[in-house]
């Protein structure tokens, strides 16, 4: 039974002061693991103060997104306050491999066996039965992103009873929507930004599969045949509608975000970023509890570019204590999930006690220096159309993360890879007052970067390059000159990278240098870290040069990128975190 199983944290009642004067939650979760067959399986779990024993309570099973966390989503959904509201047990459980499996295992070339999350699910509602007395008549489901995913497969499989389902920014795929014929009939809430770019309004086929995102209408279709619903109640903007008239009685409603993008959304003056006016937390709070008043929000457009992030905080996160954060910054053309895939970080972040934030670039990329290049090209050779300000962006970003978690504001970390590191390169020389250090993986400075980084204040940067890096060549990037005359040189190489930062920190040319050892796992490739002497205090460069090492993120193969060799004398996420956590934000001398 879930009491009797080993607990892995109890977060105890959060001390609001003014380090952290606006929590989303006041207590973390309890974390246990429960066994599945012969596995292991997390989940967070929050127990209203008002919960007595004998007295049925509701349970909200909440699944967080693609590589996110119990602790994550308890902290951004706000449900602490909806289950003290009314009375209702939260349970957060966890992914096995960093996304559910809402079916399609095969069709999404996912690798290894498909995990059976719907076996967790049921077995996990049966332990807190055991434990907890639980109205089995109000039992609800939320998911957002591939947790909302699960949630349609759940409802189509019709296995489980839940009295009301609300999913966020995620639509249905063809093949959920395949095995939804025989679905039992239940009350569906749907919140969907219009601009989603990850959930398309209009749907898409996804790259290197057979399978399709459905549309908003083709999602709606599908539950408007399970639940009976022939005409909408209310409607309202960007398609919203309600259906409380159902011939089932399991009312249905869709709310279309203007300008919303990959979000659980949330209103609040403190909140900057993705301001529509919208509050998910509200909406499924009304849709599960009180569902005759439930009204469509009065959404409202804005000029901001809406932005999307992932967020993964360990299951030992404490909201008591001030958190260090990693912002890590995707590739071109990826996004923050690819990041979190390709990197590993979480798993280091487990282990090391640290908050995870994978951001996504406008049209999967980052505006690293078009705002100040004279000539606004970019490394495919074409002039940039991006507008965006990336670096306020992200700076921003921090003060949204603020309002959800109690992070440390002077353990502030970025890094990259590819298109990323040029981000990180710049941030390195524009937000130094937010980031306290940086890490650049395969990428080099830009030449009109390297010019605005010089007069920049000294930050500490961690460099790491593959020798034989096919995407940004290890001596720097060379485009055609359209008027045939020299190459044009976009980026510096990386012995001139290290260069610019070594002297904009006062370091001496000369340094020390250390070859790893060889494991035996990555043929053809070592590593030699590079440290220059004298650097300014606080304000150290460091140089991994992966000699024979490819496109990659050394420590973590991935075949299908085909990228050149990956290096596995070290885990790049775990070096990388070694290097963050010895520096803090304060005065550099």
């Amino acid at each position: 039974m879930l009491r009797h199983l080993a607990a892995l944290l109890f977060a105890m009642a959060l001390g609001v002061g003014a380090a952290h004067a606006q929590p989303r939650y006041d207590r973390g979760l309890e974390m246990h693991a429960i066994a599945i067959g012969l596995e292991a399986r997390s989940l967070g779990l929050y127990v209203p103060s008002t919960y007595r024993p004998g007295q049925a309570a509701p349970l909200i099973i909440a699944l967080h997104g693609r590589f996110s966390s119990a602790q994550a989503f308890h902290a951004i959904s706000g449900l602490a306050a909806v289950a003290e509201a009314r009375g209702a047990i939260v349970v957060y459980p966890e992914s096995q491999t960093g996304v559910w499996n809402g079916g399609g295992h095969a069709i999404l070339n996912r690798p290894g066996p498909p995990p059976d999350d719907a076996g967790f699910i049921t077995a996990m509602i049966d332990a807190i039965s055991a434990d907890y007395t639980i109205d089995r008549s109000r039992v609800f489901l939320t998911g957002f992103d591939s947790g909302g995913g699960l949630a349609y497969a759940l409802a189509c499989q019709g296995r489980i009873p839940f009295a009301g389902i609300a999913v966020v920014s995620v639509l249905m795929w063809d093949f959920t929507r395949d095995e939804c014929d025989t679905a039992r009939a239940t009350p569906m809430l749907i919140v969907h930004g219009r601009r989603d770019e990850q959930a398309p309004v209009g749907g898409d086929d996804a790259p290197g599969t057979t399978a399709r995102r459905l549309g908003a209408d083709a999602t709606m279709a599908v539950w408007k045949r399970v639940n009976g619903c022939d005409r909408a109640t209310t409607t309202g903007r960007e398609d919203s509608a309600i259906y409380a008239n159902c011939s089932s009685g399991a009312a249905l409603a869709y709310v279309g975000v203007p300008g919303g993008s990959h979000d659980w959304f949330h209103t609040g003056e403190r909140y900057e970023l993705n301001r529509q006016g919208v509050d998910a937390t509200a909406l499924v709070d009304t849709f599960f509890f009180d569902r005759l008043r439930f009204l469509l929000p009065q959404a409202r457009g804005t000029l901001q570019r809406a932005r999307s992030w992932i967020v993964y905080a360990p299951s030992t996160y404490d909201p008591t204590k001030p958190t260090p954060v990693v912002v890590l910054l995707h590739g071109r053309p990826s996004n923050g999930g690819g990041m979190a895939y390709l990197t590993g970080m979480n798993g280091v972040a487990e282990n090391n006690n640290f908050i995870v934030v994978y951001p996504d670039g406008i049209d999967n990329e980052w505006n690293a220096q078009f705002d100040i290049s004279a000539s606004a090209v970019s490394l495919s050779g074409r002039r940039s159309t991006l507008p965006q300000d990336d670096v306020g962006f992200l700076q921003t970003l921090m003060g949204d993360i603020a309002q959800d978690f109690n992070i440390d504001r002077s353990r502030l970390y970025l890094g990259g890879f590819s298109n990323g590191s040029f981000m990180t390169y710049r941030m390195a020389c524009s937000a130094g007052d937010t980031f306290a250090a940086f890490a650049a993986i395969s990428a080099g400075l830009y030449v009109e970067l390297a010019r605005y980084c010089s007069r920049s204040d000294p930050t500490p940067i961690l460099i790491m390059n593959g020798t034989a890096d096919g995407s940004v060549p290890y001596g720097g990037v060379l485009i055609p000159n359209r008027d045939r005359g020299d190459p044009i040189r976009i980026s510096l190489g990386v012995q001139d990278t290290v260069a610019t930062f070594a002297r904009r920190n006062g370091c001496d040319m000369a340094g020390e240098s250390t070859t790893f050892a060889e494991r035996g796992e990555s043929p053809g490739t070592n590593v030699v870290r590079f440290v220059p002497r004298n650097c300014r205090s606080g304000a150290d460069v460091v140089l991994y040069a992966i000699n024979g090492g490819g496109h990659t993120w050394p420590g973590h193969p991935r075949p299908q990128m085909e990228m050149g060799a990956t290096n596995m004398d070290m885990d790049a996420g775990e070096v990388i975190w070694d290097f963050f956590s010895q520096h803090t934000l304060g005065p550099r001398s």
